[in-house]
């Protein structure tokens, strides 16, 4: 059974104590949340129905589009014929995937049901109590994970590198100092919130390479949750070891806090 999106009420656990609903999830969008819908359907064939509850999502349409792919399939594209989302294209599936959970699931629209009362009544009205596992098995096309792992080398930005500084109670909470990597303040931006300020950093040119900026956005979303939490925020240094014979920049300058901001 798939929950579209996340509506007040409705929940896997809400279905728990339902013998017709083997398992339960959520369905978001129109395009991977398909995806992982079907793949997860092809890895066992005993799931031979599924039932759709709960308003379908402006926009994403999943309910709409996991009904048409179930009537109509995907043209030569991996568009889902007459789904009306905003992208209903599945570009992860095999055609012989999609031919196969068509012919092994049978998709019920009940997103009428939009409380945990009329949901469950309209499952136990219309879900077969006993259809036997679908006949045929096919293997699912997988992509197998990497195992990350620290860095080992740390490349310096050509560009420099910086020093935050968050200032709770101030209009603009973030504050950046950038610093060229010969230790020469360069610029200070400051900005509202994590987001906000990485696209102006960005925007200035002053991240170069993007393991630096994965870095500043890590840092950068720890300063701000620093700033709710009350927690002092400590800059944690970048991943790997510099090269022998290069040195560490360090700022012509510290402090423990940035200037107080105009008032």
């Amino acid at each position: 059974m798939l929950i579209l999106g996340t509506p007040p009420g409705l929940a896997p656990a809400t279905f728990a104590g339902l013998d017709e609903v083997a398992m339960a999830g959520h369905l978001c969008t129109e395009n991977i949340g398909i995806e992982y819908v079907v793949k997860n359907c092809l890895a066992n064939p005993h799931l031979r129905q599924l039932a759709l509850v709960g308003p379908d999502i402006p926009g994403h349409r999943p309910g709409d589009a996991l009904l048409n792919l179930a009537a109509n399939g995907v043209d030569k594209s991996g568009r889902i014929i007459g789904a009306l989302g905003g992208r209903p294209m599945l570009m992860n599936l095999l055609p012989v995937e999609i031919e196969h959970f068509r012919a092994q699931i049978a998709v019920y629209d009940l997103m009428g049901a939009t409380d945990p009362a009329g949901a469950s009544k309209r499952i136990t009205a219309t879900i077969l109590p006993a259809v036997p596992p679908f006949s045929q098995g096919l293997a699912v096309t997988l992509v197998e994970p990497s195992q990350a792992a620290p860095a080992k080398r740390l490349q310096l930005d050509p560009a420099g590198y910086f020093i935050i500084l968050p200032r709770p109670g101030s209009a603009n909470p973030l504050y950046v100092e950038h610093y060229k990597n010969d230790g020469r303040l360069a610029h200070i931006v400051e900005g509202p919130d994590a987001a906000t300020l990485c696209a102006a950093l960005l925007d200035l040119g002053l991240v170069t390479r993007l393991d630096h900026a994965g870095y500043l956005g890590r840092e950068l979303t720890k300063a701000e949750a620093s700033l709710s939490s009350g927690k002092k925020y400590v800059q944690d240094r970048a991943q790997g070891e510099i090269p022998r014979g290069s040195c560490l920049p360090t700022p012509s300058r510290s402090r423990a806090t940035p200037p107080a901001a105009a008032p």
